[in-house]
């Protein structure tokens, strides 16, 4: 039913500066702007993985959530304005916007704006070449929750998602198909983004997009390293001006659809955050960083 995330699209304070940071540094591709909205794009057929929207805080506008059919898009509009905690801020209907596409778009229990989309417009696009750092797409989004086993309920009865595992009783990550996780949440003393994890072609791919950063004057937030839970990499980075954080990853565990998945409770110690141990230690201030402020977009949908 949902098959990947799409897009993210952010609100920032300062779109010139997040925009030369995700453009410039973290390569992504300009697919076009408008009157206080940057679309950037990836090696990928969707129109665009990231947006940004000029706007007086920080604050997150749009998860966007793909979806195989416009059947499926119909049965979880269904599915979310049924929902006791689900609220429908648009009807399934066909997008002129940018990428075009069958969706609709809800809050969820805890106020965040979600886009559900299928028929989006393919993008002409030049595949990721071996040794090149740019990203291929969205690996992942993690989501801090301030009330985590409401946000489990409904992200599974809603969206059907699937449970891959859990870090003790503060950390679930959830799948819809093969690749461990495509969400997670975390337990957290509010509600905002955690971080956006781009996809990189392979391992080589991500050591050079991590050393291409640092080289450009970015220092990482935490890693490289590999976590425990799920397999993937990670180097962590912070956009400077609106403090989001974006994560290169790749090598993420791939779970076969075809035999039964036990969830396992991972502990939360330094060999789950990191299994290679080469990282520096999650400290506090990488902690406060990935918490980030409350979201200013909760119950808000954006305008556009």
């Amino acid at each position: 039913m949902i098959t990947h995330v799409r897009s993210v699209a952010l609100g920032v304070p300062d779109i010139v500066a997040a925009r030369e940071f995700f453009e410039k540094s973290w390569q992504l591709d300009l697919v076009g702007t408008d009157s206080g909205r940057v679309f950037l794009g990836a090696g990928c057929q969707d129109s665009h993985v990231l947006r940004l929207r000029a706007t007086a805080e920080p604050r997150v506008d749009l998860l966007c959530l793909a979806a195989a059919t416009e059947a499926d898009v119909d049965e979880i509009a269904g599915r979310v304005a049924a929902h006791p905690l689900g609220r429908l801020v648009s009807e399934p209907a066909t997008c002129t916007d940018e990428g075009g596409g069958y969706r609709f778009r809800f809050l969820d229990c805890e106020g965040r704006t979600v886009e559900v989309s299928s028929r989006t417009e393919v993008r002409a696009f030049r595949s990721v070449e071996p040794g090149e750092s740019r990203p291929t797409g969205i690996s992942h989004v993690v989501l801090n929750a301030g009330d985590l086993p409401a946000s489990l309920e409904f992200y599974r009865s809603v969206l059907g998602l699937k449970v891959s595992d859990w870090v003790e009783d503060i950390m679930v990550f959830l799948r819809a198909g093969a690749f461990h996780h495509l969400l997670a949440f975390t337990r957290a003393p509010h509600t905002s983004l955690n971080h956006v994890a781009f996809e990189l072609r392979g391992i080589d791919e991500f050591m050079r997009a991590t050393g291409d950063m640092m080289r450009k004057g970015y220092g990482p937030l935490w890693g490289p390293g590999r976590h425990g839970v799920g397999a993937n990499t990670f180097t962590y980075f912070q956009e400077p001006t609106s403090g989001f954080v974006a994560e290169y990853t790749t090598g993420m565990l791939r779970i076969d659809p075809d035999h039964e998945w036990i969830p396992r409770v991972y502990p939360a110690n330094a060999q789950t955050s990191d299994s290679w141990g080469v990282a520096s230690p999650r400290d506090e201030a990488v902690s406060a960083s990935l918490r980030g402020c409350p979201d200013t977009g909760l119950w808000q949908p954006p305008p556009v």
